[in-house]
Order: structure tokens, then sequence, then C-alpha cells
């Protein structure tokens, strides 16, 4: 069995949205934010399940693809994190900087489907 012509973008899209509201929702950036926590996070698991049966099925070009832009979004989050930690002092501030980029990954999110045409 195989992908065939299969892409992953979505799932990847997706699985960055998620990770950046679960970050949205912490109380270092926006307090009392449980809810978008849990949502995004069962959301995140749910694509990493995706992902993980499209990566046993996938051919070594796709799985390099997987890993290379899982790898480039955990890095991109982890860079948004410090910077929003560090340089932004007070949470309406982070809020306000992390809500701008889980709406701008939103409409990346809702995009992504396009890139199999």
């Amino acid at each position: 069995m195989a992908v065939e012509e299969f892409k992953p973008d979505p799932y990847i899209a997706t699985a960055m949205n998620c990770m950046l509201w679960i970050f949205y929702g912490l109380p270092m950036v926006h307090p009392d934010s449980i809810l978008v926590v849990t949502i995004n996070s069962i959301g995140l698991a749910m694509e990493l399940i995706y992902l993980s049966i499209f990566f046993l099925y996938a051919p070594n070009k796709g799985r390099a693809k997987v890993i290379g832009w899982l790898a480039l979004e955990i890095l991109f989050l982890g860079v948004v994190a410090a910077c929003t930690l560090t340089l932004r002092k007070t949470h309406a501030q982070r809020s306000d900087l992390v809500g701008i980029l889980c709406v701008i990954f939103g409409v990346l999110m809702y995009a992504s489907p396009l890139t199999v045409m």
C-alpha cells in the first residue's frame, strides 16, 4: 500500500495551527484559556495520528518532507515562544502578538488543501 498522490500539506498546516493555539492558551500568554489548550491539544493529537499513518505508507521522499516540515514548525514555534516571552512584558501584548500569528496560520491552514490542485 502507498500514499499515491496524497499530500500531507493540510495536516502539517493544521498541526502548526494547533501548536500556536496551544501556546496562545498557556497561562503566561493568555490566562484562563484552558478550553483553547484542551481542544487544540486534541486537534494536534489527531493531526499527529494522521501524519503517522502517512509516514508509515509514504516513500522516503514523503517521509523526509513530513519530518522536515515538522522540524521547521517546532523551530518556528520555539522562536515565537522565546521572542514573545522575552520581548513582550504584559499578557495583553503577548496575547495580541500570538493571536495575530494564530489568525494568519489559521488562514493558511484553511488554504492548505488548495496545494493538492
